[in-house]
């Protein structure tokens, strides 16, 4: 499960490149230093609530947006790093990848199956 602070790495993350920033520009306009927004949204480093309103401000979002971003559903971000994932991809890369989630999400039944078997012997 993510904890708030993976939240809002992976937010402000999202939100500086669906509004086409580098790290630089949102640094500039946030009034912080590369460095720590690098580490912020990597996750080595977390960021305080006056400096993610800070960097919301910057990127132009609605303060109506700021309480849904902080709540947004755990499966939002799975489905972020998803699509991180994948944008990278050729077609056939992200066929295979696709295969390869199916067939392990298949097999996940007949691993809970047989640890279940072993649970009752």
């Amino acid at each position: 499960m993510y904890n708030d602070f993976q939240i809002i790495s992976s937010n402000i993350k999202y939100l500086r490149e669906k509004k086409g920033y580098t790290q630089e520009q949102l640094a500039e306009a946030a009034d912080l230093s590369v460095s720590h927004l690098s580490k912020v949204e990597s996750g080595q480093r977390r960021m305080g609530m006056k400096a993610y309103l800070t960097v919301l401000k910057a990127l132009e979002v609605c303060e109506a947006d700021y309480v849904n971003l902080a709540s947004a559903p755990e499966s939002d971000h799975h489905f972020r790093k998803y699509t991180e994932i994948m944008k990278d991809c050729s077609k056939s890369e992200q066929r295979f990848l696709l295969e390869t989630l199916r067939i392990i999400k298949d097999n996940m039944g007949i691993l809970k199956g047989s640890n279940q078997k072993r649970i009752e012997e």
